[in-house]
């Protein structure tokens, strides 16, 4: 209710700003309607004015054309028209052309004007009526805007008194704002302040937790633990990778069976590889650790193992990211063949790039190639050689001792046993994936000796890829993602110490406060009744501080409106205080209600039972309607049957009454006693004479065909020069009839000489002729058309 009546005490206020807002749409609506009335205005004038063009264009148009049409008759009755005579022709029929463009240019141009009068409200019909209308229009929507712009002034000076009202309000209530903006300040502030120490020390703990699990795994002291952390931590900023991840990976290789510390120390290069190449963290660390578990490479070679697999990745389309999922079976199968050491990575790495080249992707060149591995020693792959007459294992073994590895080995002792013929590749291997990766290895020996020489003494490649990819805008915003999660965790970790400290504390006052409570229960139960009085008074002082501020703000309020209405205050504070009355004298009802609510429920009781007898024999009386209805509808229906049989002799004694009254009349007006036989004699006479019509009339299409044939053919037979074709325009009549408009000319005949040029035939001139006739049959049936258009508005 409050709302309400404050809502009810501004809204004279919003009633003048809207009240401005509308005067001034209405005074931009009524200039707007009387620009429309002027722009109406000079649109009569210039339909007027361009009517009266029109008129003197089609007067000249008609003079044209009746020049044109003497012309014409003159050539056509000269047998050799001079050449003056037929240049004042062609000027003549351009300067009637031009005008008969001109006159339809500015028919279209008053049809426009017309429509766009017509749009307006206006009929072209009655211009003097509508101009005197546009005046007093014109007359009464300027009063309009004069009477609007005075309105508009008043309205303007309510506004200005309504903001000095608005300022006086916003400065109160501004002062009863600021008080909770500062409260709510020091909330955030201390918020702001508070919630980097907590992420740290979250973050801290996680890291924590995670190097507890690692150390446990590797039966490790907590000081080992932490001390592997802060090496990890360094070793995350120097490969910009996150803390986390690194974690991962060193959970990884811990779980292969590394060594916790050695982990932890291939775990920079394996980091830099990753931000370097885009290759996953836990794939590199697969690879690292199976050339340090199977080919026996020493932890502290892995930077080379990493630079030799990035280079061999790329001289191909085998990437570093791809040889490190295949890495751990292929260092495997090359164990069993007795390769260690980082010239093994390199053939690996080398024999890798050239199986893609005989495979549609990576996963099937790494297939390919741990095939080769395992038959380069199996019985059946030694018993085909042994076929073709070649000691596999003891060629092998002679290859070896001249420095030759088991893949260029067999490369070279498998094409030399074929002699070159790939052909046969498969009476050696009848495993397709194995001839899929020796051949391309056969067929790029060459190539491969030249990427294993090149891997093999790669040095530094990772850490040059890696300065040129931490050049990206990606990953400078991901170091500073990871600089600020280090040092987090650093922070974290030094605060680490001070919050167990207070956690501790804690948590042995609320044992302490356990206790206390369980000796001495009314000591307790004393203190939580006086600190929920305390919280109590601390609610009744904040809810009357609310208050405060919310009677500020309706004080503010009648403020503004007694100054924005140009009145007093206690006028306003009247109003107010009716409002309020109102308010006290509702409740008051309310709780009279309450008081009496026993006595009011009694009356209630009392009357209800007084309807429910009624409502029982209201109820009594429409349970007989069912069957007082049903006995009704049936003696409707049984009345109505009875007075329908009982009329039906009267019925038909009517209708044929009616039907002997109409013989009657029909045989004494026509004087006949058979109508049928009367009608069907004129059924015979309406045939006869249609057939008459026809059989006098049906030699008549023969004849006029016949006629014009002799015409073509006697006209044909004439002709010794080229056809001409002289044909009159339709001279236009004098002006001055009663609808405005010229008399129609009588058409002038149409004269046709036809001269045959050297060489035309009897059927070529007879094309022409009928041509020519065609033209002027529709130049006529246009002509007649045109009779039946409708006239336009202009010339009414």
């Amino acid at each position: 209710m409050m709302i309400e009546a404050g809502d009810r005490v501004s809204r004279p206020l919003r009633d003048i700003a809207g009240g401005s807002a509308a005067a001034s749409r209405a005074l931009a609506t009524t200039r707007e309607r009387l620009e429309r009335l002027e722009q109406s205005a000079e649109d009569i004038k210039g339909f007027r004015s361009l009517k009266m063009g029109l008129r003197s264009t089609e007067q000249e148009m008609h003079s044209a054309q009746a020049r044109v049409q003497q012309l014409g008759r003159q050539i056509a009755e000269t047998q050799n028209p001079s050449r003056a005579l037929t240049r004042e022709f062609s000027r003549a029929r351009t300067e009637a052309q031009r005008l008969e463009r001109q006159h339809q240019a500015e028919g279209q141009q008053l049809s426009t004007l017309r429509d766009r009068l017509r749009g307006a409200g206006i009929e072209t019909t009655s211009l003097s009526r509508h101009q005197r209308d546009l005046r007093r229009s014109v007359e009464q929507t300027t009063s309009e805007v004069e009477e609007q712009g005075r309105r508009l002034t008043r309205l303007a000076d309510r506004e200005r008194r309504m903001a000095s009202g608005r300022a006086r309000f916003d400065r109160i209530q501004g002062r009863a704002a600021g008080l909770a903006a500062s409260g709510a300040a020091g909330i955030a502030t201390g918020v702001a302040i508070g919630a980097p120490l907590v992420r740290a020390v979250t973050a801290a703990q996680e890291f924590e937790s995670v190097m507890t699990d690692i150390g446990q795994k590797a039966d490790l002291p907590r000081a080992a633990s932490e001390k592997l952390g802060r090496n990890l931590l360094i070793a995350a900023r120097a490969a910009n990778q996150m803390p986390g991840d690194l974690q991962a990976g060193v959970d990884t290789l811990a779980g292969l069976g590394a060594k916790v510390p050695d982990a932890v120390a291939m775990m920079a290069p394996i980091g830099r590889a990753a931000t370097a190449y885009k290759a996953e963290i836990s794939d590199l660390a697969n690879a690292g650790y199976a050339a340090t578990d199977n080919l026996k490479v020493p932890i502290a070679q892995t930077q080379k193992v990493i630079d030799i697999m990035a280079t061999a990745g790329k001289a191909g389309a085998f990437e570093i990211k791809d040889m490190a999922q295949y890495f751990p079976a292929l260092t495997a199968a090359y164990q069993g063949l007795g390769q260690t050491g980082t010239g093994a990575v390199a053939d690996l790495a080398a024999g890798l790039q050239i199986a893609r080249k005989g495979a549609g992707d990576a996963a099937s060149a790494g297939t390919n190639l741990s095939n080769v591995l395992q038959k380069i020693a199996s019985p059946a792959t030694n018993r085909a050689f042994e076929k073709m007459g070649v000691n596999l294992p003891n060629a092998l073994k002679k290859a070896y001792k001249e420095g030759k590895t088991p893949l260029e080995a067999i490369a070279e002792i498998t094409n030399k046993t074929l002699n070159g013929d790939l052909s046969r590749l498969g009476y050696l291997f009848e495993d397709a994936q194995v001839q899929q990766g020796l051949r391309p290895l056969i067929q790029n020996l060459e190539e491969f000796r030249r990427i294993r020489a090149e891997a093999a003494g790669a040095d530094g490649t990772t850490d040059r890829d890696f300065a040129e990819r931490m050049k990206d805008s990606a990953e400078q915003s991901k170091q500073l993602k990871v600089n600020a999660t280090a040092l987090a965790v650093t922070l974290g970790a030094q605060l680490l110490p001070t919050v167990n400290n207070l956690v501790v504390k804690a948590n042995a006052f609320a044992n302490w406060i356990g206790d206390v409570n369980a000796r001495h229960p009314l000591l307790s139960k004393s203190i939580m009744v006086g600190a929920a009085a305390f919280a109590a008074l601390f609610l009744v002082l904040g809810g009357g501080a609310i208050l405060i501020a919310g009677l500020i703000a309706p004080f503010a309020a009648l403020s503004f409106a007694a100054g924005a209405l140009g009145i007093g205050l206690l006028p306003v504070i009247g109003i107010a205080a009716g409002v309020l009355l109102g308010v006290t004298a509702i409740g008051a009802a309310a709780y009279a209600l309450y008081a009496n609510w026993g006595n009011i429920t009694g009356w209630f009781g009392a009357q209800w039972e007084g309807v429910k007898g009624v409502t029982r024999a209201a109820l009594g009386w429409f349970a007989t309607l069912p069957a007082r209805f049903t006995q009704f509808g049936r003696d409707m229906i049984s009345g109505l049957i009875r007075g329908i049989f009982g009329m039906l002799g009267a019925l038909k004694s009517g209708i044929v009454g009616v039907a002997s009254s109409a013989a009657g009349w029909f045989r004494a007006k026509l004087g006949i006693h058979s109508p049928s036989r009367v009608f069907h004699g004129f059924g015979g006479n309406i045939v006869d004479g249609l057939t008459n019509g026809i059989a006098a009339q049906e030699s008549e299409p023969v004849r006029r065909l016949d006629g014009l044939s002799r015409r073509l053919s006697a006209a044909i037979v004439t002709g010794t020069a080229a056809p001409a074709l002289a044909i009159g325009a339709p001279a236009a009549g004098p002006p001055g009839n009663d609808n405005g408009r010229a008399p129609a000319a009588q058409p002038a005949p149409i004269v046709i000489k036809i001269y045959g040029a050297p060489g035309q035939s009897e059927e070529q001139l007879g094309e022409i002729v009928a041509r020519k006739l065609g033209e002027a049959q529709r130049q006529k049936t246009a002509g007649q058309y045109a009779a039946f258009a409708d006239r336009p508005d202009w010339e009414d």
